[in-house]
């Protein structure tokens, strides 16, 4: 099992990193630098890609390596995978080094041996050296920079690899986090094989979803935590590059839905995690959220409710430079929120908590931790359940302020609800969180339709007398808008009351 901290860092800075302090005391023996050279193998139709696995034939100095890895697990920086590593008398692949392995059955097909063909290489300068830390535990420190290369396609590699070899992980965030205090670094969520089949297959980046989630019923409470917590932080950081890139609004809209999920993680277990622990890094997160939320409501302002405006609206000179405006303030916000996510801040505090994830000094103590899962899950679930039906007596009769308490209290049902769906059977899942799905559409138009009054006096502060027509426009389609989604509002609640919940 391979556990490794990958670390993102500019070239200039990543030969400080050699020479830093810390790392100089932990050092033990000297550093080897060499050439490394790998090659990645799939059929065309790249069989072992979605099999989860990554076959590689490595030249490290003198010796010849054949590597097998699964996909494994990545968060916080943290890449958790199987690894199988043999060395080759020369460079060719050996299957017969497989056979003794789990993912063994794969490769006993003659056909899919006859396919494969190089995907991809890697070609880099590795200087490794061991640490030793005060505990015992040791740790590999590698330094690479070069290139992932397929055709004519190059991606540069500049980045830092702490392999743990014996002991604690929580050596290697405690030391990336003093790094981070001298030298700009970013933690590092793909790994070499997944940025080499990227290039390989020519894909643009796209935003990422979060992914379904593994849970065990008779896990422990802790153990259920912490698998949605990292989950919602690899959501984030899948997203992070591509919204510090600004290609996509959709970006922002995965690392905030990203930054939600966490913090309804977080209100969820909160009554059973030690709050002391994990209070600072909550507060964090809620001023981080503050930021990337104003972002998101320009975004969703600009990019939809101008955009359906300015189509109705075509040549009208007043709409245009009305949303010339917008469209700056919007952008505005936007690099406030780039500005948070570039910051080391950001970076320190997803080491920080993945530092405490790692210790499980956070669960001794506290025996609620210790129960299963299951019985946890469908207790939060009931609970949250009544709270929304609290929310939503007298439907028709809230007004904005009580719809938007309605709305995040079916947010946080709806995330616990897609949380825990992974402990009981899909059949009767599915129908319960299509239910949540049509209700929150409802309710999130609502909340738009609200966000668009909310923000329009900062588009008129100090603006022109034609401003303040397009906003009359604005406002009238807000009232249009909310009247419409009350009555969808109706529909979908009765929809939702209709259907058992899925934990009873």
């Amino acid at each position: 099992m391979e556990t490794e901290l990958k670390l993102l860092l500019a070239p200039q800075d990543l030969r400080r990193l050699r020479r830093d302090p810390r790392i100089k005391a932990l050092q033990q023996g000297r550093a080897i630098t060499r050439r490394v050279h790998s090659v990645y193998y799939d059929t065309p139709a790249h069989a072992l890609l979605q099999a989860g696995l990554a076959l590689r034939l490595r030249q490290d100095g003198r010796r010849w390596l054949q590597t097998l890895k699964t996909e494994g697990q990545a968060a916080a920086g943290l890449h958790v995978r199987e690894e199988w590593e043999w060395p080759l008398a020369h460079a060719a692949l050996d299957f017969g080094l497989i056979a003794q392995i789990p993912q063994a059955r794969l490769f006993r097909s003659a056909r899919l041996r006859a396919a494969l063909r190089p995907a991809f290489a890697t070609e880099f300068t590795r200087t490794s050296l061991h640490l030793a830390f005060a505990d015992g535990s040791l740790a590999e420190l590698c330094l690479d920079s070069g290139a992932i290369r397929s055709g004519r396609r190059a991606a540069a590699i500049s980045e830092a690899e702490l392999e743990l070899l014996a002991g604690s992980p929580v050596r290697l965030f405690e030391l990336a986090l003093e790094l981070a205090e001298r030298m700009p670094l970013r933690l590092g969520h793909a790994s070499k094989a997944e940025r080499g089949y990227a290039l390989a297959r020519g894909l643009p980046p796209r935003p990422v979803k979060a992914a379904a989630l593994e849970l065990h019923a008779q896990g422990s409470v802790a153990a259920g935590f912490t698998a949605i917590a990292r989950s919602c932080i690899a959501h984030l950081q899948a997203n992070e590059a591509g919204l510090l890139a600004g290609r996509d609004p959709e970006y922002l809209h995965q690392v905030r839905v990203a930054v939600r999920r966490l913090r309804a993680c977080f209100s969820l277990f909160g009554p059973v995690l030690p709050q002391a622990v994990f209070t600072p890094v909550r507060k964090q997160l809620h001023t981080q959220n503050i930021v990337l939320g104003r972002a998101r409501d320009w975004d969703v302002f600009v990019h939809e409710m101008l955009r359906a405006l300015r189509k109705q609206r075509a040549g009208d000179a007043a709409v245009a430079a009305f949303a010339r405006r917008c469209v700056r303030m919007g952008r505005a916000q936007l690099r406030a929120a780039q500005a948070v996510v570039a910051a080391q801040a950001w970076q320190q505090l997803w080491l920080e908590f993945g530092r405490i994830l790692a210790d499980a000094a956070w669960q001794q103590g506290q025996p609620a931790l210790a129960q299963p899962l299951d019985g946890f899950a469908a207790a939060v679930l009931q609970r949250r359940a009544a709270a929304v039906k609290r929310r939503g007596k007298r439907l028709r009769q809230l007004d904005a302020a009580g719809r938007h308490r309605l709305r995040i209290a079916a947010k946080k049902l709806r995330y616990a609800a897609e949380y825990f769906a992974a402990l009981y059977p899909k059949r009767r899942v599915r129908p319960y969180l299509r239910s949540l799905a049509a209700r929150q559409d409802v309710l999130g138009a609502l909340n738009d339709a609200a966000t668009l009054l909310r923000l329009l006096p900062e588009v008129l502060s100090g603006a022109r007398a034609p401003h303040a027509h397009v906003a009359g426009m604005i406002d009238g389609w807000s009232a249009a808008s909310t009247h419409l989604q009350l009555d969808a509002l109706d529909r979908a609640w009765e929809h939702w009351q209709r259907h058992e919940p899925y934990w009873k």
